[in-house]
């Protein structure tokens, strides 16, 4: 999804309703680690804007604009 340009928040609500998915603050975490390579110690930034449900704590073009910075250098990368 990321590849495809979708934002955080729409990934979150992606996971959300997959039901063999527990969604955690962790498993987002482990989820961005894994499948897009971005190291926890990077992306556990982005828990800053969510509650422990990952509910928006800021506004969602924010939490948004963050993640794509975030996101971005690993989803353009080549290889």
């Amino acid at each position: 999804m990321a590849a495809e340009g979708a934002g955080l928040l729409a990934m979150i609500e992606t996971l959300r309703v997959d039901e063999e998915f527990r969604l955690t603050p962790l498993h987002l975490l482990r989820i961005l680690d894994e499948a897009v390579g971005i190291p926890w110690t990077e992306s556990r930034v982005l828990l800053e804007f969510f509650d422990p449900e990952l509910r928006p704590l800021v506004p969602e073009d924010e939490v948004d604009r963050r993640a794509e910075a975030l996101l971005s250098p690993y989803v353009t990368r080549e290889g």
